[in-house]
């Protein structure tokens, strides 16, 4: 994935690391790790790696289109840019799929799956970004009060709790194919023999060997653009 954004200039490819420098990840040049003060790189550090990642993001970029996920997600690089042509970049978006719904108090709510990641649009970045510094301390108290504590980590869930909120008025939107999936690039493991590969934009759940297979089919077939 990051060897292919080398050929966009639209681009920008950016990790989020905690706060411990280590220089095995500063080994390329195209690639730019933020380092984020106060955060480790545990399990939970997932949840401020995103929000705060997204606090550096507006402060530092004028972007159109900002996709989130892990480091353990597959993007098909060139269908993605030609699927995101198909909104408006002016309004607040959130964008994904593969989603399920949580119980937050009175409330059942959507959220995108955090495997393979989701788009937000500037504007709904800029709706959201004076909570960024302190969303996590107020996730994890909505998460207790409501009994929910298991779900401290569930950074996909809170993103989307905050989106939903009336006062924001962002428009959600679910793709309705396999597109944005949890599963590996053959399905696997909830939709198996149910994905069609030209229609991943980004795959999760994805070992190394996939990792270079499905490199292999994207490359012989044109990225299926």
């Amino acid at each position: 994935m990051g060897k292919k954004c080398e050929n966009y200039s639209n681009i920008k490819l950016l990790y989020f690391v905690g706060e411990e420098h280590n220089t095995e990840f500063y080994n390329n040049n195209n690639i730019e790790y933020i380092n984020i003060p106060g955060v480790k790189d545990d399990y939970l550090s997932a949840s401020y790696k995103q929000f705060l990642g997204m606090k550096y993001i507006y402060e530092n970029y004028n972007t159109k289109f900002i996709f989130t996920c892990g480091t353990d997600t597959y993007i098909n690089i060139p269908k993605l840019l030609l699927y995101v042509n198909n909104f408006d970049y002016k309004e607040c978006l959130y964008i994904g799929g593969h989603g399920c719904h949580r119980q937050i108090g009175e409330t059942n709510y959507y959220f995108h799956s955090g495997g393979p990641g989701f788009i937000i649009t500037q504007n709904t970045l800029q709706k959201i970004y004076y909570l960024l510094e302190f969303i996590m301390n107020d996730w994890i108290n909505r998460c207790k009060l409501h009994n929910i504590q298991h779900l401290n980590t569930a950074c996909d869930l809170a993103i989307s709790y905050y989106l939903h909120q009336p006062e924001y008025n962002i428009k959600i939107i679910k793709t309705n194919d396999l597109s944005f999936i949890y599963c590996n690039y053959l399905g696997y493991p909830c939709h198996y023999n149910q994905v069609n590969m030209k229609d991943i934009i980004s795959c999760h759940s994805m070992n190394t060997s996939d990792f270079y297979n499905f490199t292999n089919i994207l490359n012989e077939n044109n990225h299926f653009v």
